[in-house]
Formats: C-alpha cells, structure tokens, sequence
C-alpha cells in the first residue's frame, strides 16, 4: 500500500513518504478539479474559547454580508446578515450556488429565502452551553417548518428536493443537525458536531 501511495505522491510532486497526510490530499483533490472541503473545528473547542473562532460575542469578529437573493425574517426583507468573518466568504458563496441551481422561484417554493437568524449571544436550546450563534457560525431557514423538535419527514428540508442545499453547505464543511441527528433542522453550523 505504501509503495503505491509513493507512486502517486511521485506524480502529484509532493514528498513521497509513503503517508496519505493532508498534503497529499490537498494534491489529489486538486488534481482531480476537486474543491477542498475546509475542516472546521469541532464545537467543543469552540465552546472552551481555543478555537479559530476565538471568544463569543467578540465584535471584532462579526461582519455584515449580503446574501445573494432575498431573505426575509418574520416577513420583512433582511439586509444584511451578521456572521463570523472567517466563514463570511463561505456562506455567501453557498447562497450564490444555492441561487445558481434553484433559481428565486426554487428557493420561494422551498421557503430557503425564510431566515431564521445567525449571530445570537445565546444558550444553546434546551441547554447551559453557549448556542453556535454565540460566535457567529450558525444560521437557520425555513425556521416555522423545520422547529428543534420536527423530524424527518415532516420537516421541510429533510425533504429530498433540498438535497443539493445541504450537499451544498457540506462543500463548505458546515454541518446539518438535521442529517445528522434528525432534528433541528433549520440550522446549518460552520463546526464539527464533536
């Protein structure tokens, strides 16, 4: 196995030691025209204050975007949306993609153009700890069909017309809890679920 993973370093021009470590990965997917899925940490690191995403609540660490296409919270359109600054370029460009293959009418009909939210200083729902809106790496939709406690099929984006939104946030390394634990299904977090 070693001798083959050499050949293939070999051929990307990366170090040939025989071990299938992230640069040889990052080599692959590149080669291949493959986009690399960013890695977030995971949401116990982001709560003891040691990740990337630093401490909650930290203005510094918030920016205004603008979404690609109408969103609208509680009815009225929304301007802008507030998020953490390292996953800013992230989520704007998964609403373009999102716009890109559903169209304004897709995204209507599925309701993906309902906001539920993003930054919140916050405790998580139904707990102590602080909610990932705390730092600004977490956003809901479609939040009246889709409530903490709805699971699939009765919520909305469990539905198999909104795959390719979830297939979608996953490019970008955000996780479901919907998809992954049926429940919850309006929040999309920029944080592994360990």
């Amino acid at each position: 196995m070693k001798t083959s993973i050499r050949l293939i370093q070999q051929k990307l021009g990366v170090p040939a030691d025989g071990i299938m470590g992230p640069q040889t990965l990052r080599a692959m997917t590149a080669a291949l025209g493959i986009r690399e899925i960013p890695l977030w940490p995971g949401q116990a690191e982001v709560r003891r204050g040691t990740s990337i995403f630093g401490a909650p609540g930290r203005e510094d660490n918030l920016v205004n975007i603008l979404p690609a296409y109408p969103l609208f919270y509680e009815g009225q359109q929304v301007r802008s949306i507030r998020v953490h600054r390292l996953i800013a370029t992230h989520v704007q460009q998964a609403l373009r993609e999102i716009l890109e293959h559903y169209g304004n009418a897709g995204i209507s009909r599925l309701g993906l153009d309902q906001y539920g939210g993003s930054y919140n200083y916050r405790p998580a729902s139904g707990g102590n700890a602080l909610s990932m809106h705390a730092w600004g790496i977490a956003l809901d939709f479609a939040p009246r069909s889709n409530g903490l406690h709805v699971k699939s099929p009765r919520a909305s984006l469990s539905h198999p017309d909104c795959s390719l939104w979830w297939e979608i946030w996953e490019q970008h390394g955000a996780v479901s809890l919907g998809r992954e634990r049926d429940y919850d299904w309006m929040h999309v977090q920029f944080a592994r679920l360990c």
